[in-house]
């Protein structure tokens, strides 16, 4: 965790400029624990990040924190997280140089994919370079779990065990390069509703987050159907159908398991074989805009852009 991820090759010799991308994050398996007396929900989950990603590209100016971005549906001020983790650093550290940052977003928002958190890492990663400040990874960890449950995770990648309030992350061995479906609805979850809902219903099951790390460790990918889990599904599904007919629809496809990831409503697929993860990406793509053949991806030091 005290790793110092080296990101000057994404520089390519120019100190004024940083280029980073930002990857999906996808919960193998996502569990509710409990609720913390601040308020905060104690979280128990698998993660794994995807070769889906948003491109984040920083630029020194002499002040100020100016966000731009290609999708004009998201906020640029104090709202989004890239802004957020900014202001976090220049203010901590008492940075008098500004910075001009242009996110080209690709992670389709309120889906559950932690495009907003995984920003935010990038944005903690490029500024410590842009501003040597130096902080190293554990330092980088402890600021961005302040700003976000998810952003601690994105900082590391990988596959990884994420507990508490997102603050405690054991890398776990790999998944295999397998393809991944990414299917995203006409649908917004908004995190808090989710919460709430949860909060109002009794979880019937929890997934059994150990039996999936034993499968992990041992490569036994036959036993993932029957083990992934996701507490938010039935929380979704209730109100939202057309999600649990995409898992079930996945399925049907071939696919090795299917899960929704986070609060929803996105739902992810996951298939040995390319050629019918493929044919299953031309089908839904034809109902679905927002659906992507991707990769599993490993550690957040591919993010850099070279």
């Amino acid at each position: 965790m005290d790793k110092v991820y080296n990101i000057m090759s994404a520089m390519r010799g120019n100190m004024n400029r940083v280029m980073l991308k930002a990857k999906a994050k996808v919960n193998l398996s996502l569990d509710v624990t409990g609720i913390r007396e601040d308020g905060y929900h104690e979280m128990k989950m698998i993660n794994h990040s995807i070769e889906l990603d948003d491109v984040l590209t920083f630029e020194a100016c002499d002040e100020g924190i100016i966000l731009t971005s290609n999708e004009n549906t998201i906020p640029l001020d104090e709202r989004n997280l890239v802004i957020k983790a900014a202001c976090k650093l220049q203010s901590q550290f008492d940075v008098k140089q500004g910075v001009k940052i242009h996110l080209e977003k690709r992670i389709p928002a309120q889906a559950g994919l932690a495009g907003g958190s995984s920003d935010a890492a990038a944005t903690l990663r490029g500024l410590n370079t842009l501003w040597q400040l130096g902080l190293s990874q554990s330092e980088l960890l402890a600021i961005g779990v302040a700003i976000g449950a998810d952003v601690p995770y994105c900082l590391v990648g990988g596959t990884a065990l994420v507990e508490g309030i997102g603050e405690k992350i054991t890398p776990l061995k790999n998944l295999r390069k397998m393809a991944v479906l990414v299917v995203k609805p006409d649908i917004d979850i908004a995190t808090p509703w989710a919460f709430k809902k949860l909060d109002g219903s009794t979880i019937a099951k929890h997934p059994d987050i150990a039996a999936i790390i034993t499968l992990l460790e041992d490569d036994d990918y036959d036993g993932l159907k029957a083990n992934l889990g996701n507490v938010f599904e039935a929380i979704a599904f209730a109100d939202y159908p057309e999600i649990e007919a995409i898992k079930k629809e996945m399925l049907e496809q071939g696919a090795l398991a299917a899960i929704m990831t986070g609060s929803g409503s996105t739902v992810i697929g996951y298939y040995r074989d390319q050629q019918l993860a493929e044919k299953s990406w031309q089908q839904f793509k034809e109902k679905y805009p927002m659906c992507f053949l991707s990769k599993i991806a490993e550690s957040e030091g591919e993010n850099d852009v070279g």
